[in-house]
């Protein structure tokens, strides 16, 4: 009875009764010296309102692309571009409130990391 009870639930799901996790993110700022970039994440958590991203592959995504797809689902995350169609392999790094606590925290190889404010 409970075999058929865990079929029942699982059907259930795989028919629409689970949540989709695809959402929508902005590109807002890109280190091309590393191709690490942050995106501005689906309304949520405030205190997780941007990712820092990186591409497995090039071409990297740029500033102002709308991005489709599980980004604050998984480390490794596949996205496509609503625009242009291309997909993007990427690993998703971190999340934070500002996009500036992510540039500090982007790996020692990233040139915006040493930039100084004025």
């Amino acid at each position: 009875m409970k075999g058929r009870s865990a079929i029942l639930a699982l059907s259930a799901f795989a028919l629409g009764g689970g949540e989709s996790l695809a959402a929508e993110a902005t590109v807002t700022w890109i280190d091309p010296s590393c191709g690490y970039f942050i995106m501005k994440l689906p309304d949520g958590n405030p205190a997780e309102a941007f990712g820092l991203f990186s591409a497995k592959s090039k071409p990297t995504p740029q500033v102002g692309d709308v991005l489709e797809g599980e980004v604050q689902s998984t480390y490794e995350v596949e996205v496509t571009d609503r625009n242009s169609g291309r997909k993007h392999a990427l690993f998703h790094w971190a999340n934070a409130k500002s996009p500036e606590m992510l540039i500090r925290n982007t790996p020692v190889q990233c040139a915006s990391r040493w930039k100084r404010k004025d």
